[in-house]
Formats: structure tokens, sequence, C-alpha cells
């Protein structure tokens, strides 16, 4: 072994805290430990690779709810502007129900209001009653495992 290689051992050795005899090319760190030491470090990265699967879980969940939130805007979009096209063709100037309601911008917009509220309320009761639904199955299941 030439002098510099020594001397880049000795350097090692030095920051690791190790003594002279100890050959660093064959050296298991493990077995230089005391057990609870090392038990307190194997704990130590459980614990640590828990939360970072905890954090991924957390960021997939969130992205996962944004593309949802976009798609459901899209989708919002859509739908308002196939409504609007409905309300202009039967209550526009030359529609059917232009006799009864007249054109005026304020009528058919409350209608408008009105429509989308009532689709609004449907979906939303469908949505948490599915939602109550797994819930309960979740608890369940739960229960069931304890």
């Amino acid at each position: 072994m030439s002098d510099e290689q020594q001397r880049r051992d000795a350097e090692q050795r030095r920051r690791f805290g190790l003594p002279q005899g100890v050959d660093l090319h064959n050296f298991d760190p493990r077995k230089a430990m005391d057990p609870n030491s090392l038990d307190k470090i194997l704990r130590a990265q459980a614990i640590a690779r828990a939360e970072a699967q905890a954090a991924t879980t957390v960021i997939i969940a969130t992205i996962v709810s944004l593309v949802t939130s976009a798609f459901s805007f899209v989708a919002a979009l859509a739908w308002n502007t196939a409504i609007q096209a409905a309300l202009d063709k039967y209550l526009g100037p030359t529609g059917p129900f232009t006799k009864t309601i007249g054109n005026h911008p304020v009528a058919i917009k409350g209608i408008y209001a009105l429509i989308v509220t009532l689709i609004a309320i449907i979906v939303i009761l469908i949505v948490n009653r599915f939602a109550g639904n797994l819930a309960k199955k979740s608890a369940m299941a739960l229960a069931s495992n304890s």
C-alpha cells in the first residue's frame, strides 16, 4: 500500500473515530456497533421510510384531487354551454316558450340559474350518498379486521 493510500485510510479512520487496526476495506459498521445503537438506527430508518411513504401518499392524493377538479370544471363548462344553448333555443326570440315568458334576459338567466341549481343539488346528493355508503363499508371492514 502506498503512502498516499495509507494517509487517506488514516484520515478516514480519524473521521469515523475508528481505531488504528481496523481494515476500512472489509469494515462492517453494523458489527462494530452495540445492539442497542443498531436497534435505534433501524427504528429511526423505519420511521423515516414510513413518513416518506405517507408524504408520497398525500402528494399522490393531492394530484388526483387536482386533476379530478380540473376535469370537473371542464365538464361544468360544457354543461354550461349546453344548457345555455337549450335555453336560447326554447326561450330565445323564436322559441316556443317566448310567448309565455317573454324575451326577458333576466327571466332567462333566472331559469338558467334554477336549472343549474337543481342539477347541482341532485348531483351533490348522489355523491354524498355514495360517499356515505363507502365510509360505512370501510368502517365495517375495519371493524371486522380488528
